[in-house]
């Protein structure tokens, strides 16, 4: 039977696991003793509450910086700000643990953003800026995506050091700037501006996923490990024209053009793919699957077998962004201040393209730009990112993976390929092998709460991330 190589490589990782359980499984056990969730939720649900409070919308990420900054100094732990120049506000963060035992093990940065995206007040059940504390669940704008994240990772860098575990690999604790409106003043500026940062690091833990429960199969819990994403294409559009009289529209004034164009993108490349780097995802779904659905999702590379996917991918909103280009209509205007009854000469929209790996954004880019021809339409690209990935039989997956299953039984590890972008897209073109997990198990309402309103999260899945994430600087070190 043909497998490809990311596939391969996973199954490999799976048999590891099985022939290596008993020694890490001793493991688990010691790191337990090490951290008592019951001496620290007090504190850690105060630091999520309070990074909550500071509105930190696209910005103000130097107020969140500076919280961060007191608790590290606090504890002896020396804390550096880096900004891009003119943007005094963009604060990215940079704290270290220096190891104890240096070795030639490459340094683990744990990654995350300090910036979240907007919330409208009215919509929301309890304040979006609130950091209420309400039926076991702390509620605000970015207790998922990815202040929870960050609390986590505070509480699991204190405990590392409070410890005294032996460290033989530099950690580093990286906030950064400006992630939802597209890294220039974070992770872009930093890579550019100071890759010294850098050296000697080799891993990175970041945002990218999740832990699910009860989502696509019933029964399943499954730890989302993003180690690839798919690429960005952000496009602008314009359709010029005269302005026009709305009792009389001509056949090709500027908003019909613009409709015409989007309508024709949205139906352009639909096609379902099962690449490369979803086959491991497949082949662990496969694995909590009854047969026969367990026999055609571990052999989704088939042709025959492939087919018979298509119906549930098409009718799941997360199945099919891991497996289409897809394209959204993410703006559309046209001149303020216009009647009902003028129209107008300048129609714009924005478009949010995400593409497979093995998709050239350019190239695509040149693609719709045909379709455009056709309707007199202009089109500029805003952003373009390619595709990238991380090993799959690097030492960090394997931890991450081993660490998250053993503490859920009868969960499994899944390598992810996301649809959306984040910053370990960026580090990854720097040699860094980057995944992606906020080790929390969400339901499927509890997704649909990303960047939307009532986000909140359970104080029990703010103990099993803390408690996943520190076991996992314990196994790497």
């Amino acid at each position: 039977m043909y497998f490809s190589r990311s596939l391969l490589l996973y199954v490999i990782f799976v048999l590891f696991q099985c022939v290596t359980s008993p020694i890490q499984q001793t493991a688990l056990k010691e790191e337990n003793k090490l951290f008592s969730w019951e001496k620290r939720e007090t504190e850690t649900v105060k630091i999520l509450t309070d990074l909550i409070r500071i509105k930190s919308v696209r910005g103000n990420e130097k107020l969140v910086a500076e919280y961060i900054k007191s608790i590290f100094e606090k504890e002896g732990i020396k804390t550096r700000f880096f900004h891009e120049p003119g943007y005094p506000d963009r604060i990215n963060l940079v704290a270290e643990l220096e190891p104890t035992n240096p070795s030639s093990e490459k340094g683990l940065i744990l990654g995350n953003h300090l910036d979240v995206v907007e919330a409208e007040p009215k919509d929301w059940a309890e304040d979006p800026f609130g950091g209420i504390v309400k039926e076991g669940r702390i509620h605000g704008r970015g207790s998922l995506d990815c202040k929870g994240l960050i609390a986590m990772q505070i509480i699991s860098f204190l405990e590392l050091k409070r410890s005294g575990i032996p460290l033989k690999r530099k950690i580093m604790f990286l906030g950064l700037a400006d992630e939802e409106s597209g890294s220039e003043r974070g992770a872009r500026f930093l890579i550019k501006a100071h890759p010294e940062l850098f050296k000697g690091y080799g891993y990175m833990l970041n945002e990218g996923s999740f832990g699910t429960k009860d989502v696509a199969i019933p029964g399943s819990i499954i730890f989302n490990v993003q180690y690839a994403e798919k690429g960005n294409l952000w496009l602008n559009v314009k359709a010029k024209g005269d302005q026009g009289h709305g009792s009389t529209p001509s056949q090709n004034y500027p908003s019909l053009r613009l409709l015409k164009f989007l309508e024709e993108v949205l139906e352009y490349d639909t096609e379902i793919r099962i690449s490369e780097e979803t086959q491991g995802f497949f082949y662990q779904l496969g694995s909590i699957s009854p047969f026969p659905n367990s026999f055609i999702l571990k052999n989704s590379n088939i042709p025959i077998l492939k087919r018979l996917l298509y119906g549930p991918i098409r009718g799941n909103r997360q199945l099919s962004a891991i497996t289409r280009n897809t394209k959204a209509v993410s703006g559309l205007k046209t001149e303020e201040g216009k009647g009902h009854n003028v129209l107008s000469s300048l129609a714009e929209a924005k478009l949010d393209v995400r593409l497979l790996p093995g998709f050239d954004p350019l190239e695509y880019l040149e693609e719709i730009r045909k379709i455009a021809k056709k309707y007199d339409v202009e089109v500029e690209a805003a952003s373009t990112v390619t595709s990238d990935k991380s090993r799959l039989d690097s030492i960090l997956f394997q931890t991450v993976a081993a660490v998250a299953t053993k503490k859920i039984p009868g969960s499994v590890a899944a390598p992810f390929i996301s649809p959306g972008k984040t910053d370990n897209a960026y580090f990854r073109q720097i040699g860094l092998e980057c995944y992606g997990l906020i080790p929390v198990l969400l339901n499927e309402k509890e997704l649909t709460m990303l960047h939307a309103k009532n986000e909140s999260l359970s104080l029990e899945n703010l103990k099993l991330g803390t408690q996943i994430i520190f076991e996992i600087l314990h196994q790497m070190n």
